[in-house]
């Protein structure tokens, strides 16, 4: 933050200079980030009081704490242009007249043990003027470009006692003179209210201003025409009545939700202004931000070497399969794994150092928030492989079965057998690399496909070598091969390459919930390709199926002979699902793909998912996506499956079984 004079600051915004600086009498701190219709003010922020000031005062800290809006700049810390006073509203009130800005007493409260000094008299004045003159220049600049602007005069009420965890906010709309802006303001009204604190509702109401005089508004109402001022009054459930100290997560929701709601209300009342109407993304930056791209940066290199099924494939179970069916399923395999690479204590501790904070667009700073916690927990999956911590920290991250899912899957395996499904030609996997790299090269898709001897699965995507691995021992129908297809290379393999095309690497790294989402858009093209099979549905079943034995038992000699015994599945492949679930000691999330596809398909009949496919994206982030879509933030998805513009066709039982799933 720079230190400026009153000058200087006015020459910054006379050549709408962006600048972050304080006032150099140390009375007001102003951030403009962009010249945009949108104002913030705190003006009854400031705790400061000079010494002679401070000498006279009649009332005490706990007093002062009801008097000061402490905390309402923090409030506004991220909308772009911010005035925030420093000063006491005892030295000198902003929302008073300039003769009358040094009070006497607030609310019938006497301040004063002496009467104020003349010097204290000059001073607030000079301040006053000073602080009001900087806003002027802001205005008349802004209503030069915009043809409007709108003031949001932001307050935090006094401590009252909290009926039923409720959150008061009072618009003032006793400072807005004109019918024509109810509309705008009932809307903001109820968008207020939707903001989510943390135990907290929000009961939102219109008033008189309950807390401090009008003057901005009256001010701002008399000099500038085509500016319109909205005071909102918060109670101080951000802090803590008795220290006043923040309480941060709810700090942070408020910070989140004006954020999102004064842009909306910008934009809506630009639709009232005469001129050019603006939608909410023509107010936010047409271009990532530099501190966005510097955590993105950083968060890549941390990610290196955390690979996931790089450490927790076994690296002997060739072997161990052997000698497991050798026994008959009597003797557990004793799976073996790769060392880890990094100093998982100093990883986590580099992670959280990452300086997010400085982020200000609420929606990215949740987000890199949220990524580097699903990092967290994968260091400690990954520090836990083989311990008897890993199960606890699988199901941190991946989660466990509800009871709704593993209703599903024993739907679905008592489903009756399809004959057409049965005994058909088999193709070993040297006959589907050659197939699998046609279908790539017709897909626009630039890949390899290779062979290997490391897989639990026939298949699977490598996202840096940009190959897709097919296990040596692979036998597939040829519909089964154009279901991988459809899931390995129309979705894992799309989503990597678009990743690569994104300006942020966190969408190659991984959002929080993307093994759900990926796996999940995986079998729902699979689906829709027209090449879901029911025995595919029922290895999904059964892999919920096992994970609900592996948690409740552990032991996978039991979970093999649950699967051959009671669900008749062959035993190499009984021993693959077992492998997946018990691998590391065990791994939870084989739960997700049946869930994975369920939410998928309710998602494509509700609306437009192409957004999903950019990189590695987690559903619930799909609203984020499509917004930094339009705001041309991120790159549309260069390749997309090709069932989302050529659907195939299902069989009508297993659109029936399908339907069923919920």
């Amino acid at each position: 933050m720079q230190t400026l004079t009153e000058n200087q600051i006015l020459e910054r915004i006379h050549s709408r200079t962006p600048f972050n600086a304080r006032l150099r009498d140390g009375s007001l701190c102003i951030r403009v980030d962009e010249y945009l219709p949108l104002i913030c003010t705190a003006f009854h922020a400031g705790t400061r009081l000079q010494a002679d000031s401070q000498a006279r005062l009649a009332i005490d800290d706990s007093q002062r704490m009801q008097l000061e809006d402490r905390g309402s700049d923090w409030l506004i810390e991220l909308m772009p242009i911010t005035l925030c006073a420093q000063d006491s509203r005892l030295e000198y009130d902003l929302g008073q007249p300039l003769k009358k800005s040094l009070r006497s007493e607030i609310s019938g409260l006497p301040l004063w043990q002496r009467p104020p000094t003349k010097t204290m008299h000059r001073r607030g004045e000079e301040r006053h003027q000073r602080i009001y003159r900087i806003l002027d220049a802001l205005l008349w600049a802004l209503e030069e470009d915009h043809r409007h602007v709108v003031l949001f005069d932001i307050h935090s009420c006094p401590f009252e006692e909290m009926r039923d965890g409720q959150n008061k906010i009072n618009i003032a709309v006793d400072d807005i003179e004109g019918d024509q802006w109810q509309p705008l303001l009932k809307r903001l009204q109820r968008r207020l209210g939707e903001i989510e604190l943390p135990n907290l509702a929000n009961r939102v109401s219109f008033g008189e201003r309950q807390h401090g005089g009008g003057y901005t508004a009256s001010h701002v109402s008399e000099h500038h025409g085509s500016a319109l001022t909205i005071p909102i009054e918060i109670q101080k459930v951000f802090l803590d009545p008795g220290s006043g100290q923040p309480y941060p997560m709810v700090v942070n929701a408020l910070q989140h939700g004006l954020h999102e709601v004064l842009f909306e209300t910008t934009a809506d009342a630009s639709r009232t202004f005469p001129g050019r109407s603006l939608r909410r993304n023509d107010l936010l930056p047409a271009e990532l931000p530099p501190e966005v791209l510097l955590v993105d940066r950083e968060l890549k290199k941390l990610a290196r070497g955390l690979e996931t099924l790089l450490y927790i494939n076994p690296i002997n179970m060739p072997g161990e399969q052997r000698r497991f069916l050798k026994s008959q399923g009597r003797q557990a395999p004793r799976f073996r794994y790769r060392q880890l690479r990094i100093d998982p204590y100093a990883h986590r501790e580099k992670l959280y150092r990452l300086p997010v904070d400085a982020i200000r667009d609420p929606s990215l700073r949740q987000l890199y928030r949220q990524v580097i916690d699903a990092l967290a927990e994968r260091i400690d999956l990954l520090v836990s492989i083989g311990t008897d911590s890993f199960l606890y920290n699988s199901l941190r991250y991946y989660g466990e079965p509800t009871p709704g899912e593993l209703a599903n899957a024993r739907f679905l395996l008592h489903a009756a057998d399809r004959p057409e499904e049965l005994n058909g030609e088999e193709l070993n996997s040297k006959e589907m690399v050659p197939r699998f790299q046609q279908l790539a090269n017709d897909w626009g898709l630039k890949c390899k496909v290779e062979l290997s001897d490391r897989l639990v699965a026939a298949a699977m995507v490598n996202n840096g070598r940009k190959a897709l691995l097919v296990r040596r021992s692979a036998k597939v129908s040829p519909v089964e091969l154009h279901a991988l297809a459809h899931h390995e290379l129309g979705v894992h393999m799309t989503t990597s390459l678009n990743a690569k095309l994104q300006p942020l690497e966190v969408f190659s790294l991984g959002l929080p919930g993307a093994t759900h989402t990926q796996e999940g858009l995986a079998i729902f093209s699979e689906y829709l390709s027209g090449n879901l099979t029911l025995k595919r549905l029922q290895s999904l079943a059964l892999r919920v199926i096992s994970v609900d034995l592996m948690i409740r038992y552990g032991d996978f000699c039991r979970t093999w002979r649950t699967l051959v015994e009671d669900y008749d599945v062959d035993r190499e492949e009984a021993f693959r699902i077992c492998t997946r679930v018990h691998r590391g000691g065990g791994f939870t999330k084989d739960h997700l793909y049946l869930s994975g596809f369920r939410d998928a398909l309710q998602l494509y009949r509700s609306r437009d998912i192409r957004g999903l496919f950019i990189g590695k994206t987690g559903f619930e982030f799909i609203d984020l996506i499509d917004d930094l879509l339009a705001r041309e933030l991120l790159t549309p998805p260069k390749h997309l499956p090709i069932c989302l513009e050529q659907p195939g066709q299902s069989a009508p039982e297993l659109d029936y079984l399908v339907s069923c799933i919920r």
